[in-house]
């Protein structure tokens, strides 16, 4: 019983951890990928272009190139945290800064991008 309430317990720490991520503007690969494990209906977007996610991409993600989020950002959940990549992290910091003037006020920034998670959480995402 111990155990089980200090597994419980590290859960709950973990989750408030994470939880904070939500507020910040950026998150760490390993920090998406404990809230992607945890929830399986997180929005991640893939600003990428066809050709770059045709070598690579994350399951689940949701693809919507740079060139198209002007058009298409309303199919966004502004009530819900909008984690966005790219390759590095530069175009997903320029776009969550764009989402945010429009208001989406809970977008976050993927560290690194699908280059640190391909190095870091999934090795068999090809690297490019």
């Amino acid at each position: 019983r111990d155990h089980r309430d200090l597994h419980l317990s590290l859960r709950r720490q973990r989750q408030m951890c994470i939880r904070d991520s939500y507020s910040s503007s950026e998150i760490t690969v390993h920090q998406l990928n404990e809230l992607k494990q945890d929830d399986k209906k997180i929005q991640i977007i893939d600003v990428r272009e066809d050709t770059e996610r045709d070598h690579a991409h994350i399951k689940g993600t949701i693809h919507m190139k740079l060139s198209e989020i002007a058009k298409r950002y309303t199919e966004l959940d502004k009530k819900k945290n909008i984690f966005v990549m790219c390759h590095t992290g530069t175009r997903s910091q320029a776009v969550c800064k764009w989402l945010k003037a429009q208001g989406y006020n809970h977008c976050v920034n993927v560290l690194g991008g699908i280059d640190a998670w391909a190095a870091l959480i999934d090795r068999n995402i090809r690297r490019y």
